[in-house]
């Protein structure tokens, strides 16, 4: 007896290439439709302006919205609890019937729900971290080797000369959570998914263009006052929530350290370099079909709901 495949449209590309806006589009024409975000900093509660969680207000009952407000704004947002989170919409998702679109442009958490990286369901352990991150790159190198020599012997060049990356593998090798059996379930249940691939990829001067027009949306929607309300509640400057892009632009401009035309061109250029590293990231992946500016997305949306059929 065969069973039949979960089919789960994925949709992807650099920020401000209207990823969010498409997805939208494609879940009206359905019957009914569930929408995970796969954002790091959308998973943040009150970052709603500053990172872009453009969905409207009087958005039909039949589209459901998930991967937003999963993390307080002091945590840390944890990739592993991310998967467990985002597993359990796609089970949900399927049980009842309900076509699934992934939508973001975060590389890892995509590959990370995609494929098998058993790695990614080990949680950091912040007491190994402030023991060993004093270390030398040689000292952590010595640690991994005597520790795990296999793991050390698997690392790549770069890898091995990166103290960031060998604190996350001793931080691994030192974990007591069975990940095996984790990442098989994973495995076994992503062998009963067909995940189909759409990128968006605008030219780059549209893109900047997106970008710099966006920047000026979010500033007019309140993205400094948001920030500024956010610093008051949590001023520990360490916590993730202050990497996100125009936060620390923001922050500056708050303490008038930048002009308001400052914090406008820092704040675009900083998205365009982000833009410019996800477009690497995602060109790397072989089995994206991309589509350019010129795609009408209401068409596009309409061929896309015929995959669930």
């Amino acid at each position: 007896m065969s069973i039949k495949k979960q089919k789960i449209i994925i949709i992807c590309g650099p920020t401000a290439s209207g990823k969010t806006g498409l997805a939208l589009q494609l879940a009206k024409v359905l019957p009914k439709a569930n929408l995970l975000s796969v954002d790091s900093r959308q998973v943040y509660k009150n970052l709603d302006i500053i990172t872009g969680k453009d969905i409207p207000k009087n958005l039909p009952q039949k589209i459901k919205v998930f991967g937003h407000d999963i993390f307080n704004p002091d945590e840390v947002a944890n990739l592993a609890d991310y998967v467990r989170y985002s597993q359990k919409i796609i089970l949900e998702s399927h049980k009842t019937n309900t076509p699934l679109i992934i939508v973001g442009g975060t590389g890892l958490y995509l590959k990370a729900l995609t494929q098998n990286l058993s790695d990614v369901m080990v949680p950091p352990n912040p007491n190994l971290r402030q023991k060993i991150e004093k270390l030398s790159l040689k000292e952590l190198q010595d640690l991994l080797q005597k520790e795990n020599s296999k793991k050390f012997s698997s690392l790549n060049r770069s890898d091995s000369m990166n103290p960031r990356r060998l604190i996350r593998a001793l931080e691994i090798s030192q974990s007591k959570i069975d990940i095996s059996s984790s990442s098989h379930s994973r495995e076994s249940g992503n062998l009963y998914r067909s995940f189909h691939w759409i990128g968006l990829m605008p030219d780059k001067n549209t893109l900047k263009e997106n970008i710099h027009t966006r920047v000026l949306e979010r500033l007019e929607a309140g993205a400094i006052e948001e920030v500024s309300h956010l610093f008051k509640k949590y001023p520990d400057k360490k916590l993730p929530i202050y990497t996100s892009l125009g936060v620390p632009q923001i922050i500056n401009y708050l303490a008038q350290k930048i002009t308001k035309d400052q914090l406008i061109d820092l704040w675009t250029n900083a998205e365009i370099d982000y833009a410019r590293r996800q477009v690497v990231w995602f060109k790397k992946q072989s089995n994206i079909v991309w589509y350019d500016k010129d795609i009408d997305k209401s068409t596009l949306s309409k061929e896309l709901s015929k995959i669930f059929l």
